[in-house]
């Protein structure tokens, strides 16, 4: 878990020294793989357990300080944790040699048996880490600049556009998390990468594996007016349409920071590409 908080700071996700528990799922479940392979471990736990270690503080949640509760993965859906002593937040988010060190005590004291394989997953992250962050600034589109593999730079833009979207569906609104699997949704490309070369999240949208599938094939499309559109090629008879059908008029769900927002160009690009009979 420590590790994933490492890297957190390195994407930038920690300037506030607020952790959130939902953020650090991806990067767990990446070095649970990389020491126990095949295993399955609950980020819930670790997540709640370090406040004892004094490496961090629990906010309440709602208003309800639970912390002398059981931890499940409900009760720590939502809370956010801050590092303790502050130092150490300083420290981590302007470093990248202290990161480096406290990723190199971390696996002497608790995996050094697996320092190599650790090493490897470090190296694959620390690209997409640093292609996350030219992609907060606004990077990563046209065909000059400098990408890393597609393994991380796909690896950057989900992070992202989940992270936008509050890993929540803009179609349906579901929001589907579950314990050492992760989120149930996708990034999709507003324009194709293909064509676009934009990695940008405001040419992004969080969907859910069928509305994204439905987007790709053009039946379903989020307008300029954040309105979603279906494609007259669907037959209002059959009843399987219906979820489809229902989202025409609907607003794109979306509560992320305006630079975020899907651009127009790319949503005016999703109309003028509809299927029509």
């Amino acid at each position: 878990m420590i590790l994933a908080v490492v890297d957190l700071a390195e994407r930038g996700v920690l300037t506030d020294n607020e952790i959130r528990y939902e953020d650090t799922w991806d990067g767990f479940t990446a070095y649970v793989d990389a020491v126990r392979p095949g295993v399955k471990l609950d980020p819930y736990l670790p997540f709640f357990h370090l406040r004892s270690e004094k490496f961090w503080v629990l906010g309440a949640k709602n208003g309800v300080d639970d912390q002398n509760h059981r931890p499940t993965h409900r009760s720590m859906m939502g809370r956010h944790a801050s590092l303790v002593p502050r130092d150490i937040h300083r420290d981590m988010t302007s470093s990248s040699r202290t990161r480096g060190k406290m990723r190199e005590l971390l696996i002497e004291r608790w995996f050094p048996d697996k320092r190599k394989c650790l090493q490897r997953v470090i190296a694959s992250r620390q690209t997409a880490n640093e292609y996350e962050s030219q992609l907060r600034e606004g990077k990563g589109r046209g065909t000059t600049n400098a990408r890393p593999n597609d393994n991380a730079r796909k690896q950057s833009f989900r992070r992202l556009v989940l992270e936008a979207y509050d890993y929540r569906c803009a179609a349906t609104g579901w929001r589907l998390m579950v314990p050492s699997v992760g989120p149930l949704v996708d990034a999709a490309h507003l324009v194709p990468f293909r064509d676009s070369h934009d990695d940008r999240p405001c040419n992004g949208i969080a969907l859910t594996p069928t509305f994204h599938r439905a987007l790709d094939r053009h039946l379903i499309a989020p307008g300029p007016d954040m309105k979603w559109r279906v494609s007259t090629m669907l037959d209002k008879r059959i009843l399987d349409n219906r979820p489809f059908i229902e989202l025409e008029g609907q607003d794109v769900i979306f509560q992320g920071r305006h630079q975020y927002h899907p651009a127009t160009e790319a949503l005016q690009w999703r109309i003028d590409n509809l299927l029509k009979p």
